[in-house]
């Protein structure tokens, strides 16, 4: 998946309670520029509150995915477009913390 962002121009010294909007899609390798198909992608809207961000999903994670968890791949006009909204907040943790969510995920 490839990871992009935007922010306003022209921040003050602080960007507590600044808009943030991160982006995810699928982008293989260097043949990403001449893929037509970019599924799953996903994004996340929110802002900063100092130490961490504090974002939904606007839907996104909905539209991507089946609820078995696999890629939407279709085109079907009867499938629901709005969903379930996800709250996520981001914070910065020790690599121990990531490595014992990573374990426990996989069981």
């Amino acid at each position: 998946m490839r990871l992009g962002g935007t922010m306003r121009a022209h921040l003050n010294l602080s960007t507590d309670g600044e808009a943030i909007h991160l982006y995810m899609n699928n982008w293989s390798g260097i043949y990403g520029a001449f893929m037509a198909e970019h599924r799953p992608s996903i994004e996340f809207r929110g802002h900063w509150q100092n130490p961490q961000l504090v974002m939904d999903d606007t839907g996104s994670i909905f539209r991507a995915f089946l609820a078995n968890g696999t890629v939407y791949q279709g085109h079907d006009p009867n499938h629901p477009y709005n969903g379930e909204i996800v709250p996520i907040t981001i914070k910065q943790g020790p690599y121990s913390e990531f490595e014992t969510a990573c374990t426990a995920s996989r069981h």
